[in-house]
């Protein structure tokens, strides 16, 4: 699904965590009943602010049949899923495909390790603290309404979200994480068919393994093999209409490099890749690094010379050296690289380099890395990823609406600690997806608004869309392709 901003259309890398060997499931269930139809396994959160990461390991995943049957796993014991549903607010990743018997399934279990991994943003000035954890329940059976359907006809899916917001346990008094994690898991089915396809993945990235440059699938040019979160692979086909970006085609990937890509499952079960983004190379002194960035040190002219970051996840598997949840320090130089993950789409006019980084944006580093108790790595090349801001919309100043409703902005009050409540100038456009709300005169100053965009950083007064930042600079600049009112309680 491609979205639109500032005239152009923009397509959203983002990060897949897991899925299986060569494009089949990661289960490739069998069984013995026939037919059969595949189903994907997606996940998704709904935010809870101050969380930097909540990484946990299902273990396994049933479904019931509605008739009370024999349970079909989608997510196999010998094939655990760890994922860190924090880094999903937001966004939609594919956790497995699976082969399963046609018919109607009206639950599913999961089954998690007991001891996830939490970190929070605490102190003044905030800094990433691990927090002892503790799940109150491992094994957590989930109605699913309307029950899925699977057929052999066309995909199926199910879209799985933690619910963090309502999960982490918080003290009544002080308000700060407990530990104590009471899973509050929603399930959402789809059906994929001929006519439609799954909603976008828009969290995949990984290592390239092969490019086969072709395809026996009459629909496919060729296709190429990822590496996603250092265990598993995955085929991603190439059509036609497939956009690359950082090369020509999918002649000029190669093995060792890392890519974001923004795909959909087609009716059958096959990931196809809508658009390709590859930015460098990575080997055993080289890794790609995600996650939040901390802190930024100048020179007298404002440009960054270095900058502390929370790693989130990295490409290859570098946790011996660099420990995952870790924060690093990255040095910057006159020669690295600052590009934004938009997929060709012109933001010229809203800057990404040595003087517009800042505290709060969700980046990947490229480069050289050394570790020891303080893993530092050298910046070759520094990419904005789009991310999630969450917070209230400020009655002063007033929104400035268009006449369509839609082009103009907000002003936002951040509720991560990492903003340390410096406003947000949240700008949108005619093609921005309002969701629970129909436009900008639907804002109100008591809900709580998730937008999804780039985080750009200015240090000179401006506008956009006739929304403007005058004093005191810098300022948070945040191009918004959606704006969604959640329901919280």
């Amino acid at each position: 699904m491609q979205k639109h901003l500032i005239g152009l259309t923009i397509v959203i890398a983002a990060t897949l965590a897991v899925l299986s060997c060569g494009g089949s499931s990661i289960t490739s269930q069998e069984s013995t009943l026939t037919p059969s139809g595949q189903v994907a396994l997606m996940a998704t959160d709904a935010p809870i602010c101050g969380v930097a990461s909540f990484d946990v390991t299902i273990t396994s995943a049933t479904l019931t049949p509605q008739d009370g049957g024999t349970p079909v796993p989608v997510i196999d014991s010998s094939n655990p899923v760890t994922v860190d549903f924090a880094s999903l607010i937001g966004f939609d990743t594919l956790l497995n495909m699976s082969s399963v018997p046609t018919g109607t399934y009206s639950q599913i279990t999961f089954t998690f390790m007991p001891n996830p991994s939490l970190t929070a943003f605490e102190g003044t000035p905030p800094v990433p603290t691990n927090i002892s954890a503790t799940l109150t329940q491992t094994t957590v059976t989930v109605n699913i309404n309307p029950a899925l359907q699977v057929s052999s006809t066309g995909s199926s899916g199910l879209t799985l979200d933690f619910r963090l917001f309502q999960s982490i346990q918080t003290d009544p008094t002080t308000g700060q994480i407990t530990g104590i994690i009471d899973p509050s898991i929603k399930v959402t089915p789809a059906v994929i068919t001929s006519v439609g396809t799954l909603s976008e993945l828009d969290d995949l990235d990984g290592i390239i393994e092969t490019v086969p440059t072709s395809s026996s699938n009459s629909n496919f040019t060729g296709s190429f093999t990822l590496r996603v979160r250092n265990k598993r692979t995955f085929q991603v086909n190439v059509t036609t209409n497939t956009k690359f970006e950082g090369v020509s085609g999918l002649s000029d990937l190669s093995k060792g490099m890392f890519v974001e890509v923004n795909a959909k499952i087609d009716e059958n079960g096959n990931i196809v890749a809508n658009d390709v983004e590859s930015e460098a190379d990575a080997d055993a002194t080289t890794a790609a690094l995600i996650g939040t960035l901390l802190s930024v040190t100048t020179d007298s002219n404002g440009a960054a010379t270095q900058l502390t970051m929370f790693v989130r996840a990295e490409h290859p598997n570098v946790s011996t050296t660099v420990p995952l949840r870790s924060v690093v320090t990255v040095n910057v130089s006159p020669g690295t690289m600052f590009k934004i993950a938009t997929f060709g789409a012109d933001l010229s006019t809203l800057l990404f380099n040595a003087s517009a980084v800042a505290r709060g944006q969700h980046v990947v580093v490229h480069g050289p890395f050394t570790g020891g108790t303080s893993p530092t790595i050298t910046g070759d090349m520094i990419v904005l990823r789009p991310q999630p801001v969450l917070g209230n919309a400020l009655a002063s100043p007033a929104p400035v609406i268009g006449s369509d409703g839609k082009t103009g902005g907000y002003y936002l009050a951040p509720c991560n600690p990492l903003f340390q409540n410096q406003t947000v100038n949240v700008a949108t456009f005619s093609s921005t997806h309002f969701n629970g709300l129909t436009d900008l005169n639907s804002l109100d100053n008591t809900s709580v608004y998730l937008n999804r965009g780039f985080l750009l950083y200015t240090t000179t007064s401006g506008s956009l869309n006739g929304l403007s930042w005058t004093t005191p600079p810098p300022a948070y600049v945040f191009p918004a392709y959606v704006v969604r009112k959640l329901n919280l309680p």
